[in-house]
């Protein structure tokens, strides 16, 4: 499959390890700036470069677009390659407002194009394992789980994390991480929600810095498993402390964690860690030698209009959970 790339920044350097992985080909890249443009394309040995984006996402030479741009700018670029009939990768967050998560779906809907957002952990083996444990009964009545994802002196790279009205900020970078994967491996839901957090700096208008949240849960999906209930989530997300993917799922009976859920530290040792009541640990390992972005990338070309929308359906969920959580903070 042919890619078109609609923004050059850092994320976009694995993405194309990713793509070729895939067995798939980086087509054309747009960026708005012609000298970085120029640099990345010397890099990366793409053909094809331009500063028109509005032009790669139509372009005839190109099957699918992958959206490498700010939140505030994923709806209209993922909504105008959807309408030229183009399959989507859309970086997370989906949008900086539901309204705008909402008008992608519509797009989606319209079209009847597959859109995936680019969230890669349930992509790996090991993601599909560990959820089979938590729904199997094995941990008992789930009290507690707790996410923590943060990533160190990011900001110091003076990209769009800082500023708030182009989707910056923890809350929706790093804080879908936490709300999605709830979601994802257990199906629970949050019923009330109370946050802490800093800003980037003193304007109340300025990105988050750091959130930490606490939520009451209860059990959303019909495959949920056992819910205590004391059940509650912590959610921790920053830009301060050194990177942490950490995850927790804590039940009655046995606990699952895993301190690098988002994408192993090692390739070659994507564990994960089942911790008895008898004070023993299971250690287990799955998807050796797995990289989970190009199945991501697979996935694109392989999902289906009506798989889309579901996966779709809980990015939006995370969008208006994440919604809540802002307000909660703004009080």
């Amino acid at each position: 499959m042919r890619w078109a790339f609609v923004g050059i920044g850092r994320v976009t350097h694995r993405m194309v390890e990713a793509v070729r992985a895939a067995g798939h080909e980086v087509t054309l890249a747009a960026g708005r700036d012609a000298q970085k443009l120029r640099d990345w394309q010397d890099r990366f040995g793409v053909s094809q470069v331009t500063t028109d984006s509005h032009a790669a996402c139509e372009s005839n030479q190109v099957d699918a677009v992958y959206i490498a741009l700010p939140p505030s700018l994923h709806a209209e670029y993922a909504i105008r390659s959807l309408e030229a009939g183009k399959r989507v990768l859309c970086e997370k967050a989906l949008s900086v407002t539901l309204d705008q998560a909402e008008e992608i779906r519509q797009a989606v809907l319209r079209t009847k194009m597959p859109l995936v957002h680019a969230t890669a952990f349930p992509h790996h083996p090991r993601s599909q394992a560990m959820r089979e444990v938590i729904l199997s009964g094995e941990l008992g009545e789930i009290c507690r789980v707790s996410v923590a994802c943060s990533v160190g002196g990011i900001l110091e790279r003076q990209d769009h994390r800082g500023d708030a009205s182009l989707g910056g900020g923890c809350l929706l970078d790093l804080g879908w991480y936490c709300v999605y994967s709830t979601l994802w491996l257990t199906g629970f839901r949050p019923t009330q929600i109370k946050s802490i957090g800093t800003r980037v700096c003193a304007e109340p208008t300025s990105a988050w810095y750091q959130v930490q949240t606490l939520a009451k849960l209860q059990a959303g999906a019909a495959n949920s498993p056992q819910a205590h209930r004391s059940l509650v989530a912590s959610w921790d997300c920053g830009y301060e402390a050194a990177g942490r993917k950490w995850i927790e799922i804590a039940g009655t009976k046995a606990s699952v964690i895993c301190d690098d859920f988002l994408r192993p530290w090692d390739v070659e040792k994507p564990r994960f860690w089942v911790h008895g009541s008898d004070g023993k640990a299971r250690a287990q390992l799955d998807g050796v030698g797995v990289f989970q972005e190009a199945q991501m990338v697979r996935s694109v070309q392989t999902t289906s209009f009506e798989e889309s929308l579901d996966g779709l359906s809980l990015a939006i969920e995370t969008q208006s959970i994440l919604s809540k959580i802002d307000a909660s903070l703004e009080d």
